[in-house]
């Protein structure tokens, strides 16, 4: 059975995708892997001993956002794994869904995204380069389909 995996980063849009993928999970007996990416690129212009501390507080993060994503799969009877890679997000996600040979990849929207023209907003077009660069399977989860049955 291949990995659902579950991109984290906090947010309505991370609650709503975890939801989803640990029904996911329940439904089809895949393993579920919860992932951050700490992208500390855009730090490139700060002093290099901001860099490191900088950094390091983006992991901490990440960890604290994958224990409550963690809390929420064993919650619903499942063991979930957390993965936290450095780098740039979309190349870190493709070469983990790659080398995972992940079955799906699920993305939260931020609230008050759209759907309505699709293609057109920001996760939308990073799920086209994802699925691009993967061949893996993205699913988009907006906030709003935590209230919907």
């Amino acid at each position: 059975m291949n990995d659902i995996v579950c991109a984290t980063r906090g947010g309505a849009g991370s609650r709503a995708v975890q939801l989803t993928a640990i029904e996911l999970a329940r439904r089809t007996g895949n393993p579920l892997v919860f992932l951050y990416v700490a992208s500390p690129g855009y730090l490139s212009h700060e002093s290099p001993t901001l860099q490191e501390p900088i950094r390091d507080e983006l992991i901490w993060l990440g960890k604290a956002l994958l224990v409550v994503a963690e809390k929420r799969a064993r919650d619903a009877g499942l063991n979930a794994k957390t993965v936290i890679l450095v780098g740039n997000v979309q190349d870190e996600i493709n070469r983990y869904l790659i080398e995972n040979k992940a079955s799906i990849l699920l993305l939260g929207a931020p609230r008050g995204t759209t759907a309505e023209l699709a293609g057109e907003d920001a996760v939308e077009q990073f799920a086209t380069r994802i699925h691009e660069g993967s061949g893996v399977e993205v699913q988009i989860v907006r906030p709003e389909a935590e209230s919907q049955p």
